[in-house]
């Protein structure tokens, strides 16, 4: 049988320093999320007035959105 000869001498977790970064990571990914849909939807409305007027009300009510519930 194969000896156990495992480290235990690992220091603890920490679990405060992993909850900020995993906080920092979730919210770089849904603002960034969020501002490329609103990319996106700019760069498609140069055509005219009303998708210009549609890509202002889709971005205001999208970052009110995931601002609340998010």
């Amino acid at each position: 049988m194969a000896a156990d000869n495992h480290n235990h001498d690992a220091p603890a977790m920490d679990y405060a320093e992993h909850e900020k970064t995993f906080s920092l990571f979730a919210g770089l990914i849904k603002w960034g999320t969020v501002f490329s849909v609103i990319f996106v939807l700019l760069t498609g409305s140069f055509t005219g007035l009303l998708p210009w007027a549609f890509t202002l009300i889709v971005s205001v009510l999208t970052t009110a959105i995931v601002a609340k519930f998010f």
